[in-house]
């Protein structure tokens, strides 16, 4: 089967005939195409506009960029109000003419992508013999690599070309047949080193554009090739795979790149959403509810914040690509007043709701002069265990009274989705599927020093590398070869707030949970040794702590994945990743339960879905296909 015409009016889109494309909010009214002739692409205005293009062309993915990756994971469910292409996104029962199933999208991406890197002058030198457009080409290879990972995650198999199609002969050479298109794998085996030349290289100089600063829509390199290396690693098996993912990872975090416009991007540090010290010498659960409660905003504000890369979309609702997320999540409030005539489509699953009340918040006091940590144990269930939904999402009951009827209307609000642009990265990402690398890089204790205290010297010395082997000490230190993190960042001294080390990180765990690192509910999943009466004893008599850590490292492996699935509900829940942590972990662990049990549970873990199970242990179901040209079958 050839390539149908659909994909061939796409291409020419990226041909001499026709053109790209561009954002009515990014470019001015009197350029809203750039027409391609025999001459395009061999000046900087040339690439500039076309790389502006192919940003837009990323516009019509936008939602389904979140949606697809939400609604059919775990942490959300659909009301009664939602329409029936959320639904069928929901149920695993997409047909050809959803709305959120259309692959031409991508291939317009993919197809413009092909013919910039095709047709720019990648051979054109400045004075200093630096090739001009390395940056420009560098980007448009990052967000055709990320939207050929997007396709392969929800289609399984997809065609791929890395040629631009001009003709309908071009069209014609690329085949549809199931046996011709590439799975996942085979697609990072191609765009790794595809990539892994442009890793170091800076961003192009495009600025603030409209009321959109470029930067913020740039793909890194570093990040993308960290996302490739993570899947192939999950796919193989191989260990080193991983370690090559952290390492992009952990570039990724340190990257001090100008981002044009004289801002610079400094080394990201965990911080804490949501900290409470509470100084007392009295048990006023009430005061520490009054003290928790004015900081629950907090959080939201570090999701807009941390965000690195979006999709930029239009500003009003009478354009092309406004978002229809926010409206979705959100209920309407018309200044100030809530509409109760029009109910939200996609709320919090109950599910997610028990992931947060299962965790335990652990806060510290003084008592006798003395530090002790202790848990809170609210009376509103919302405020149990974490708290970072507590502090994202807020829901009531309205009585209303429509046409003489009494009823009643649930208000629901999630501030992370009160904006117009679609989230693709935030620094969070980073430092969770680096935990995610290292953990099953043969890693464990840096992996949950991530999750629970954070990382700086005393951290790296008494909890990573003396427990590390010559090799895996060389490893470690080698992606902080300069010692910034050693240099730089201070886990949190207590309740010492005269501490001169004031670049404190955290565990990304304390962000909802308080001191993790003080709450034996959140310790290590392995202790060295008990003796029978449980207390702890030296594990290492007769051997080094190098070798003790490999006794159960498998095991310690498998619990820290399990802190790790769970902090990413917590932290990134509503962001539109979920359905993909979930794959990945199902495919790590040859166990389709990672995705079936969660998902099938969403109302609860007493309210199992067990049609929806059955579907989901096939992992055939968990992707989409559309007139038989694109999927896994």
């Amino acid at each position: 089967m050839k390539l149908k015409s659909y994909i061939l009016q796409i291409a020419m889109a990226a041909a001499g005939a026709a053109f790209l494309g561009s954002c009515e909010d990014m470019l001015e009214p009197d350029s809203n195409y750039v027409l391609y002739d025999a001459d395009h692409l061999k000046t900087p205005a040339d690439t500039a506009n076309s790389l502006v293009g192919i940003i837009y062309k990323l516009q019509a993915v936008g939602d389904r960029t979140h949606l697809l990756g939400e609604v059919r994971g775990d942490l959300v469910r659909l009301t009664s109000a939602a329409h029936a292409d959320l639904r069928q996104l929901a149920d695993f029962s997409v047909d050809d003419d959803n709305r959120y199933n259309n692959p031409r999208d991508y291939y317009a991406v993919i197809n413009n992508c092909n013919y910039y890197i095709a047709y720019a002058d990648s051979n054109a030198f400045d004075n200093r013999g630096n090739r001009i457009f390395d940056k420009e080409i560098a980007q448009v290879k990052a967000i055709r690599a990320w939207t050929y990972l997007q396709l392969a995650l929800n289609y399984g198999k997809v065609p791929f070309y890395t040629e631009p199609l001009l003709t309908e002969q071009d069209a014609n050479n690329v085949s549809l047949d199931v046996a011709d298109r590439k799975d996942l794998e085979a697609i990072c085996d191609y765009l790794i080193p595809d990539l892994l030349p442009y890793a170091e290289v800076g961003w192009p100089a495009l600025h603030t554009v409209g009321s959109i600063f470029m930067a913020n829509c740039f793909f890194p390199v570093k990040m993308v090739l960290g996302d490739l290396y993570l899947w192939k690693a999950t796919l193989s098996g191989n260990r080193n795979y991983y370690r090559e993912a952290a390492r992009y990872y952990y570039s990724w975090i340190l990257d001090n790149r100008s981002l044009g416009d004289l801002e610079q991007k400094s080394p990201f540090i965990v911080s804490s959403s949501i900290d409470v010290t509470w100084y007392s010498n009295n048990n006023n659960m009430a005061a520490v509810m009054s003290t928790l409660g004015s900081l629950y905003s907090m959080a939201a504000n570090h999701y807009g914040n941390e965000t690195f890369t979006i999709i930029p979309m239009d500003t009003a609702s009478a354009q092309g690509y406004f978002s229809e997320v926010r409206n979705l999540y959100n209920s309407p409030v018309d200044e100030g007043v809530v509409d109760t005539s029009t109910p939200v489509s996609i709320m919090p699953s109950t599910h997610l709701q028990e992931i947060s009340r299962a965790q335990s918040y652990c806060y510290l006091r003084l008592i006798n002069d003395e530090e002790v940590s202790m848990p809170i144990i609210p009376d509103e269930l919302l405020y149990e265990g974490d708290l970072r939904l507590a502090a994202v999402w807020s829901s009531r009951m309205f009585n209303t009274t429509v046409g003489g009827m009494s009823g009643s209307y649930e208000y629901s609000y999630i501030s992370k989705l009160d904006q117009r642009n679609i989230s693709v990265y935030r620094q969070t990402d980073v430092w969770l599927r680096l935990a995610e690398a290292l953990n099953n890089g043969g890693l464990p204790r840096y992996a949950y020093a991530i999750l629970a205290t954070g990382l700086s010297e005393d951290v790296l010395n008494d909890s990573i590398l003396a427990y590390c082997s010559r090799e895996d000490s060389s490893f470690v230190n080698s992606l902080d070869p300069e010692g910034y993190i050693a240099a730089n960042y201070f886990s949190r001294n207590g309740l010492d707030a005269t501490s001169t080390n004031q670049i404190n990180t955290i565990g990304i765990h304390s962000r909802g949970c308080g001191y993790a690192e003080r709450n034996p509910d959140y310790a290590y999943p392995m202790v060295d040794s008990m003796d029978v009466d449980g207390n702890p004893i030296n594990g290492y008599t007769g051997q080094s702590r190098q070798q003790w850590a490999q006794q159960k490292l498998t095991a310690e492996q498998a619990a820290v994945d399990s802190m790790i699935i769970n902090e990413m509900a917590l932290e990134t829940c509503f962001e539109g990743k979920r359905f993909y942590d979930l794959m990945r972990f199902a495919k790590r662990y040859h166990d389709n339960e990672w995705v079936a049990g969660p998902v099938s549970r969403r109302n609860g873990e007493d309210n199992q879905d067990l049609g929806l199970y059955s579907k989901l242990m096939d992992e055939n179901n968990w992707y989409m296909s559309w007139n038989h040209q694109i999927g896994p079958r």
